[in-house]
């Protein structure tokens, strides 16, 4: 996981809200904004999944929400909340999809945490280990993000420091490298 900074929110959102103070992300009225929210989130997020980190386009993710907008019974009041939303890949056996509306705030680590990327390690066969609840719950230890994170790390193995920030790390790139989360744990163990 990585840190994920939120940026403003974007104004069609808020223009939306404004118009519709009774709607939520389900209305009819917001489907025709679901594909922008789609775009301003992966482009927030440097084209890499919320949990995973995996490699995300438009036709490769969803509008996720970190608190369901179907917790229970209710509907959730976060439903339009642009801090309660980021772009996760479609995978069906991990991140979000795997998440669906299982949710604990408690135990949950959230990308918005700037903290989050502290709470997990990752080892050269790929495994991460760190909060057990939020790897289970996304199934992070999938076994193909496990060979993922394996050849991201296989890879950087044989590099120098001032090579893997060089080749690797420049955030000021419109898009992060996929696992850029192994990548920067990587690079701050040497």
């Amino acid at each position: 996981m990585l840190y994920i900074k939120k940026e403003n929110e974007p104004g069609f959102l808020i223009d939306f809200k404004k118009k519709y103070p009774q709607k939520d992300y389900d209305s009819p009225e917001f489907a025709e904004y679901r594909p922008k929210l789609n775009q301003a989130l992966i482009k927030e997020q440097k084209g890499i999944c919320a949990y995973c980190c995996g490699r995300i386009s438009e036709q490769k993710s969803h509008n996720e929400h970190i608190e369901p907008r179907h917790p229970g019974r209710h509907t959730s009041t976060k439903t339009l909340d642009y801090m309660n939303i980021v772009a996760a890949c479609n995978n069906v056996r991990t991140c979000g999809r795997k998440k669906d509306n299982n949710y604990d705030k408690e135990k949950f680590v959230s990308p918005l945490d700037e903290h989050c990327e502290d709470k997990f390690t990752y080892y050269a066969d790929g495994k991460i280990v760190g909060d057990d609840y939020t790897i289970d719950l996304l199934n992070l230890n999938d076994y193909e993000l496990k060979n993922a994170r394996k050849a991201v790390i296989k890879k950087l193995q044989n590099l120098d420091k001032d090579t893997i920030n060089l080749v690797y790390m420049n955030e000021e790139d419109e898009e992060y490298q996929p696992y850029f989360n192994v990548i920067k744990w990587f690079w701050r163990t040497m």
